[in-house]
């Protein structure tokens, strides 16, 4: 096999702490695992075998192996939580970037990005193509993957306002890992905001990636969110609250879900029984302009669809299809005020216009080659909405300079 085909998207040091074996030296081999389509339960499958394609990142396996550079900092990260049982603040920007890549690189991912693209470019080839022929075509990105990690690094920034936690499993069931991990949900916006949920700079964003049977790690909008915890590890008692955050690995997941032994047949095949969404991985809404005014309202039309008679103009919205459920956990509690932006626009409630605006100056600056990451806070201390960023700001720069020291 050629150096650096076998391309991981969620890495073998990961799923290694959910294997069967694990006490296996030198290191585990076995992987237990339920293949979703399938409804089947596999004991003891290959770990090597699992999370991976052949060439995934492309045939220059440099990103590759840049990737398995980062992991094996990011696996130290993970084994120090896990050690102390505790979040050192100082780590805040590269455990930002893990759960920004993680979430980036997965095959699900790369299968959302091409169908919202598909669906864009068939409807921008309307009348230009017949529909006939365009819709046994199937449309997809070069390098999808790739684009995909670098736009995700690039923007990763955008969550370093959030409140990261450890989440530690006190009970008798352990977390399950899917290959699709990061979950993602908004509980403030699917109360207050229901069309307006998605995106990594909403207002009560939550984010949530299991590290191990006994630990994952949440991150979390303060200005919406407010725990009972005064430091940042939240201990987690009930088995219902684990059961459900379980839930959340199985609707997430694309192909496969992985469990370690220690996980009760009940607790698997009621997992197993949970319903998940049918139809595509995203979401398509054609938004048509009213008359002259500045609003728009939503229809029901695909990407075949021709336009409405006496409608001037479109705005089209893709996104990744939200899960049916939230993070919910007895220790975090929505605010009674919660603090947002909003002006009544698709792109809102958002958690911070200008800190928003400053990420995205300086992601194109680094996808165009203008810049790179790492000179990232230089950038922002020359940025002129900087003075209008709250003092969560200079903690997340300082913690950042002690790292580096």
């Amino acid at each position: 096999m050629a150096d650096n085909k076998r391309q991981h998207y969620v890495p073998k040091s990961t799923l290694r702490h959910f294997a069967s074996d694990p006490n296996r030296h030198p290191k585990p081999r076995q992987i237990n695992l339920v293949n979703i389509a399938a409804a089947k339960v596999v004991r003891g499958a290959s770990l090597k075998e699992q999370c991976y394609q052949d060439y995934f990142y492309g045939k220059n396996t440099a990103i590759e192996k840049a990737l398995g550079q980062v992991e094996g900092y990011f696996s130290s990260l993970v084994r120090k939580m896990i050690g102390t049982r505790a979040i050192d603040e100082r780590d805040g920007w590269h455990l930002v970037q893990m759960v920004a890549l993680q979430k980036a690189r997965t095959l699900r991912a790369e299968e959302e990005l091409n169908g919202m693209m598909e669906k864009l470019i068939k409807l921008f080839m309307y009348n230009r193509v017949d529909e006939h022929d365009l819709r046994k075509s199937r449309i997809k990105i070069n390098d999808t993957s790739n684009r995909n990690v670098g736009h995700a690094l690039a923007l990763s920034p955008l969550m370093l306002d959030l409140k990261r936690f450890l989440l530690a499993n006190d009970t008798d069931v352990p977390f399950v890992i899917g290959d699709n991990p990061v979950v993602t949900t908004n509980w403030f916006a699917r109360i207050h905001h229901p069309q307006r949920a998605i995106g990594l700079a909403r207002s009560g964003l939550q984010m949530l990636l299991p590290i191990s049977p006994r630990f994952a790690l949440m991150m979390h909008d303060s200005n919406v969110y407010t725990t009972n915890s005064r430091i940042n590890v939240i201990s987690i008692s009930r088995a219902d609250e684990v059961t459900a955050l379980n839930e959340l690995q199985w609707l997430n997941a694309h192909k496969n879900v992985y469990f370690p032994p220690t996980l009760g047949v009940e607790f698997l095949e009621a997992m197993m029984n949970v319903s998940r969404p049918e139809g595509g991985l995203s979401d398509f809404r054609r938004m048509e302009r009213i008359a002259d005014g500045d609003s728009y309202r939503a229809s029901d039309k695909d990407e075949f669809s021709p336009p409405t008679d006496g409608v001037k103009s479109e705005l089209v919205v893709t996104s990744a299809k939200a899960l049916s459920r939230d993070v919910r956990l007895r220790a975090v509690s929505m605010r009674n005020k919660p603090i947002f932006h909003d002006d009544g626009s698709l792109g809102s409630p958002q958690r911070d216009p200008a800190w928003e605006d400053i990420v995205g100056d300086f992601a194109r600056r680094v996808l165009v080659g203008e810049t790179n990451p790492t000179r990232f806070w230089d950038f922002v201390e020359g940025h002129p909405l900087v003075s209008s960023i709250g003092p969560w700001l200079r903690r997340a720069k300082r913690q950042s300079d002690l790292r580096r020291q």
